[in-house]
């Protein structure tokens, strides 16, 4: 039995290894789509940040539980950020498995494409989870800083 927990307890970290690191991969892959769209319109390109990183991690997590740009606690979804800047923005988006995909959706919606394509941005996180028992299972989030 001992043997068996072990076995279980490596699968899972492992497991949460896999999901680390495809996030970090989805987020750079996001990062250079939005950086091509902006190049399109010569807007500056962002740059990813590690304190965005790690509030659009949060911010992915928490629309598995609840798809809506107020966070579960029922604040404003910039109260994620540490820092806000002089201006921030938040795209989220649901059911696409790559960034290719999730990147397509947010550039045909008006509001979406504003934020990626709004020159007073500078910075970007780029947050990803996948929940297999949820309704959209992949949960995507940009958050935006100027």
């Amino acid at each position: 039995m001992k043997k068996f927990l072990l076995i279980c307890a490596a699968v899972f970290v492992l497991l949460g290894m896999s999901n680390a690191y495809a996030a970090e991969n989805f987020a750079v892959e996001v990062l250079n789509l939005v950086n091509e769209e902006r190049a399109k319109v010569g807007a500056a390109p962002l740059r990813l940040a590690d304190d965005l990183q790690e509030a659009a991690n949060i911010r992915a997590q928490e629309i598995v539980q609840s798809f809506s740009h107020t966070r579960p606690d029922g604040s404003d979804c910039f109260t994620v950020m540490q820092y806000r800047g002089r201006t921030c923005g938040e795209n989220i988006a649901a059911g696409h498995s790559s960034a290719h995909e999730t990147v397509e959706q947010w550039m045909n919606s008006d509001g979406h494409r504003e934020n990626i394509l709004n020159p007073a941005f500078t910075e970007l996180g780029v947050g990803y989870a996948y929940e297999d028992y949820s309704t959209y299972h992949h949960y995507w989030i940009q958050l935006f800083r100027g």
